[in-house]
């Protein structure tokens, strides 16, 4: 029996033969450890994806509001000024037709 304890002894890395403690005694604070750090990634994992849906949010009410503003003033252009909107979707209308034509 001794002599299996020595060998055992040998086997051990020079610093679980300075610790001489058992396994559960030195893995129980790395554990801990490991579970903290855990839950502080979870913590920026959280704070970060808030920050992108907001960010997100923020930039789709932006589109929006340019993408409305557009629109007013694409009509308010057509009211004024009726022909020139008219000879511009014939002008758009021909070119688009001549690409089409080109490709087919």
């Amino acid at each position: 029996m001794a002599a299996t304890q020595t060998q055992n002894e040998t086997k051990k890395s020079p610093a679980a033969r300075r610790a001489g403690g058992s396994k559960t005694e030195e893995t129980q604070p790395i554990a801990e450890k490991v579970k903290e750090v855990g839950e502080q990634l979870e913590d920026m994992a959280v704070r970060n994806a808030q920050a992108v849906r907001e960010m997100a949010s923020d930039g789709a009410k932006t589109t929006s509001q340019a993408v409305s503003d557009l629109a007013s003033q694409s009509e308010d252009f057509v009211r004024k000024n009726p022909a020139l909107a008219v000879a511009g979707a014939l002008g758009v209308g021909v070119l688009i037709g001549m690409a089409v034509r080109n490709r087919y």
